[in-house]
């Protein structure tokens, strides 16, 4: 009989222990994050410094520069005439279009340079 109480009063000891392990508190959810996944710019990045609207009034052009790096232009009356992907590299903005087509133009302050003209911020 003892045998059996020793028994049992190692598995009360275990069953205590196991008990005082378990946390009856509801876990708490990760605090929700303000930051978007890799698709936002760093605010470090050049192509920060683009993000909005610029317009070259002379050709009737204008190109909006999104914080995802992508961009849109209007050209002459049209609306979203063409679509792409923009990078900038030592103050040389690169506009790589859907159409297979890439334009480069000279970053300076609140203006950049291209062939079809001068941007200035909106």
């Amino acid at each position: 009989m003892s045998s059996r109480l020793v028994a049992t009063a190692a598995a009360t000891v275990l069953l205590v222990a196991l008990a005082g392990c378990a946390n009856d508190e509801p876990a708490t959810p990760a605090a929700p994050t303000t930051e978007t996944p890799s698709a936002t710019v760093p605010s470090n990045d050049p192509r920060m410094n683009l993000v909005g609207s610029w317009r070259a009034d002379e050709a009737n052009w204008t190109v909006h520069f999104a914080e995802d790096g992508t961009f849109t232009e209007d050209f002459e009356g049209n609306v979203d005439f063409r679509r792409g992907t923009y990078r900038v590299e030592d103050e040389i903005v690169f506009l790589e279009g859907d159409d297979g087509e890439t334009s480069e133009g000279e970053l300076s302050g609140e203006t950049i340079n291209f062939k079809l003209g001068m941007l200035e911020r909106l």
